[in-house]
């Protein structure tokens, strides 16, 4: 992949006309694998210390990736943008980029477009991020490190998962303790209601798909049902 992106930007440079025409976002899907292939020599950290986690988690190490942006004549070299964005986000600013405003989706878009963030990095909107995934992942059930089906919320500096498996939230706050290491829930029951409700109502509007247990076949409550 490296190479592969390192031919573009040669092609690019070797044609400075197509180059001026070119806009290119890179992100990472997910953050490194932390499992099974630690080469920092760290357990369940890999490259992304000190977030926790990786690949398939809930936690900051699992969600919280490297993007960059190529954009001649908007974006400069050597800067850094701290707006929140996630891969929903792509889609209605990708069209803001080719100038497409008259368009319709059959789908509900859940994305929301970072060009003002790109244009002036200090141009910051509060963004609430929302995590789904109820689903098993292959490589591990290790619920403990936020492996297996969970929803999570990201709102300001706090990080609420909930573990659908076991029925389990809990609260970090990132800014203060990235590696989230100090479960919060206990100390801040109304913010853990407040984003629990807001979490839920989100996925309710969606009709997103919710687990079942095996055992009974009943399906898992919402986080604000517990």
């Amino acid at each position: 992949m490296d190479k592969s992106l390192g031919d573009i930007l040669d092609y690019l440079n070797s044609h400075p006309q197509i180059a001026q025409n070119t806009i290119i976002l890179f992100m990472s899907d997910n953050g490194g694998l932390a499992l099974n292939h630690a080469r920092q020599g760290i357990e369940n950290r890999d490259a992304n210390a000190p977030a926790r986690a990786g690949k398939g988690s809930a936690f900051m190490g699992g969600v919280r990736e490297p993007m960059m942006v190529y954009w001649p004549g908007i974006t400069k070299g050597n800067s850094i943008c701290h707006q929140k964005v996630i891969i929903e986000d792509f889609f209605p600013t990708i069209l803001e980029m080719a100038g497409i405003k008259n368009y319709t989706t059959k789908q509900t878009i859940d994305g929301v477009s970072f060009v003002d963030a790109l244009k002036n990095p200090d141009n910051l909107k509060e963004r609430t991020l929302i995590w789904h995934f109820p689903n098993l992942w292959g490589e591990t059930q290790n619920k403990e490190e936020g492996y297996g089906a969970y929803s999570a919320i990201l709102k300001e500096d706090y990080h609420l998962i909930y573990t659908w498996e076991t029925q389990k939230l809990r609260l970090y706050h990132i800014k203060n303790d990235i590696g989230e290491q100090q479960d919060l829930a206990s100390q801040h029951p109304e913010i853990v209601k407040q984003l629990s409700k807001e979490m839920s109502d989100y996925l309710r509007a969606r009709s997103a798909q919710r687990p079942s247990m095996k055992t009974t076949g009943k399906i898992i409550p919402y986080p604000d049902e517990l």
